[in-house]
């Protein structure tokens, strides 16, 4: 699968720092012992660049003819072109987007774990570990760890989004395992008061101590709720489900072999062993399988998957289904 990380032409550094030691699957970036600052994730990520906003022409017949209403972003350092963008978009820089941190925990915090670059800098993410927030699943060496990410997008095809997440420790894998599991979110569209509205995202989040004990009383219950393997075959008919009326007869090829895949992942993923036969190790066991063994196309159909395509629905599905128990 390609990475569609950010590369920097002369030097082929690749635009992706992880923290905490944490080594990506596609091993690239740079890794540090500790969590980062921000300071140190811009700097390691290559994440120091400006975007600018530029008139857009298009040239016919050897003139430039202005296109009204219509601007190109670039990089300011490589002039390389992410988008095109209407009259009211507002660019929100990398360095603002580290500025929602701030505003939570206080600037010079070594809370980051992760910070990258996808294609050529028109789409970045950070994840940020939130100290002092964990959850326990009682009676068992299960623990979950509470992070904020943060993506953003410089060429006009999405919004600013900030998201808490909880991690599992045993299968914790960068920005793919956040993203999946993400339980709130905010959107912030690229107008004139983004960055206002980024700098009041945590309120809107409501990032507490009460909400991770929301979590854990919820990640508990899942825990309690005993499941037969009947029921999970059963359930994984429900998560993963026919495509059309005409494989209602008789379930495709496919789609029979995803539900198999998902099974599998189930039974045996990293940290399974001691939650099965729970809602729990159920609900893990499809995010385990969407986030590490699932084929996407490529890393960047992964992300817009996980982000808010299928991959996100079928989550958000399976823990409602889960929930409704």
């Amino acid at each position: 699968m390609a990475h569609n990380l950010a590369t920097d032409k002369k030097t082929g550094k690749v635009a992706f720092a992880s923290g905490n030691n944490q080594v990506a699957w596609h091993k690239l970036g740079q890794v540090v012992e500790g969590m980062m600052t921000a300071e140190q994730a811009i700097e390691l990520a290559q994440l120091g660049y400006d975007v600018v906003k530029e008139p857009l022409y298009v040239q016919m017949e050897g003139s430039n003819i202005l296109v009204p209403n219509h601007f190109a972003t670039l990089r300011n350092d490589t002039k390389e072109a992410f988008g095109v963008v209407g009259n009211n978009y507002t660019i929100v820089q990398n360095r603002d987007a580290f500025g929602f941190f701030d505003s939570i925990v206080g600037e010079g915090a070594a809370i980051y774990e992760t910070a990258g670059a996808l294609g050529i800098g028109q789409k970045i993410f950070i994840t940020a570990k939130m100290p002092n927030d964990i959850i326990k699943i009682n009676g068992i060496d299960d623990i979950t760890e509470m992070y904020v990410v943060l993506t953003s997008s410089h060429d006009g095809n999405g919004s600013i989004i900030a998201m808490i997440t909880p991690i599992r420790v045993v299968c914790q894998n960068t920005l793919n395992a956040a993203l999946n599991n993400r339980l709130r979110t905010v959107r912030i569209r690229h107008t004139a008061s983004a960055k206002e509205r980024l700098e009041q995202a945590h309120e809107v989040l409501g990032i507490t101590h009460v909400l991770t004990q929301e979590l854990n009383e919820c990640f508990n219950h899942l825990a309690k709720k005993k499941v037969t393997d009947a029921q999970v075959t059963e359930l994984a008919e429900l998560i993963f489900p026919s495509a059309s009326k005409k494989e209602e007869g008789e379930v495709s090829t496919r789609i029979e072999n995803l539900r198999n895949k998902f099974l599998n992942t189930y039974q045996t993923g990293i940290g399974q062993s001691q939650i099965l036969g729970t809602a729990w190790g159920v609900y893990n066991g499809v995010t385990h399988y969407l986030d590490h063994e699932k084929e996407y196309k490529n890393d960047s159909t992964k992300f817009d998957s996980i982000m808010g395509g299928e991959s996100y629905k079928i989550a958000q599905n399976a823990l409602n289904l889960l929930m409704a128990l």
